[in-house]
């Protein structure tokens, strides 16, 4: 089974007044680097300030 693990830490001031929109606008940007380049061993997630708040591992099984 192959896998899409997603984490971010919601602890710094881009999330503070409502994180619902700052979460949506890192998972928009993460969908379009996901299409643009297709799947790479990690993604690392930016807030809009610039701070790493996590990553993205796409982990493929390749047993058959």
């Amino acid at each position: 089974m192959s896998e899409l693990t997603i984490e971010m830490s919601l602890d710094n001031a881009a999330f503070e007044d409502d994180p619902a929109p700052e979460i949506a606008r890192i998972l928009r940007q993460l969908a379009d680097k996901l299409e643009g380049r297709g799947i790479d061993d990690e993604i690392l997630l930016r807030d809009i300030n610039g701070n790493r708040v996590g990553k993205a591992v796409i982990v493929m099984d390749n047993d058959d």
